[in-house]
């Protein structure tokens, strides 16, 4: 969508958003909640976080991936199409489980839910446009493709994970709603803004 609205340029941006998002923050998510369930600091947890990480599909997905790209192995044709079936998916996959998920039961927590949206689609920007436009020096185009990927709501793979580790995935789906009804006003004020830039 951004780089539908922002231009092919956006995309370069958007991947390095996705990669470090992804890899850094999903992997801080896993280290945390295995180390929460360890309950205690001992060398056993860091091999609990290690097993963590190794089977969190979407980590080592996005790490092959980066690295078959780096090391420019040309993908085989069956593989490609494969793939990109795969890809074409995976969203209408997620939709299809967080939509589930919300017709079993009724919203959970609903205030939670609602401060979790606001976090992601106010703060969460905000907090992408102090570090991108003020703290670092990061070029006017990529800060604003930053900013309005930030601006975007709770993700689908949120849900994945709190589904995996079975923590709170009907106020994660919750979540989702809200964020997303509401980010046709946000999305469309900050990718305004951004454009501006």
């Amino acid at each position: 969508m951004l780089v539908l609205l922002l231009g092919e340029a956006a995309i370069a941006p958007v991947m390095l958003v996705l990669a470090v998002d992804l890899i850094v923050f999903g992997s801080l998510i896993v280290i945390i909640i295995t180390g929460a369930r360890d309950g205690r600091l001992s060398l056993g947890i860091f091999r609990s976080i290690g097993l963590g990480l190794i089977k969190n599909p979407m980590i080592v997905s996005i790490v092959l991936g980066l690295t078959w790209s780096g090391l420019q192995i040309p993908i085989p044709g069956p593989l490609n199409e494969f793939v990109i079936l795969l890809g074409n998916a995976a969203t209408p996959g997620a939709l299809f489980a967080i939509g589930a998920s919300l017709a079993s039961k009724s919203a959970e927590r609903v205030s939670v839910a609602g401060w979790l949206s606001f976090c992601k689609l106010v703060l969460h920007p905000a907090a992408v446009a102090v570090a991108a436009l003020v703290i670092f020096p990061v070029e006017p185009y990529a800060a604003g493709v930053m900013i309005a990927a930030a601006a975007l709501p709770v993700a689908g793979n949120v849900y994945m994970l709190a589904q995996h580790y079975g923590i709170a995935p009907h106020r994660v789906s919750s979540s989702i709603l809200i964020s997303t009804a509401l980010s046709i006003i946000t999305v469309s004020l900050v990718i305004g803004w951004v454009s501006l830039l």
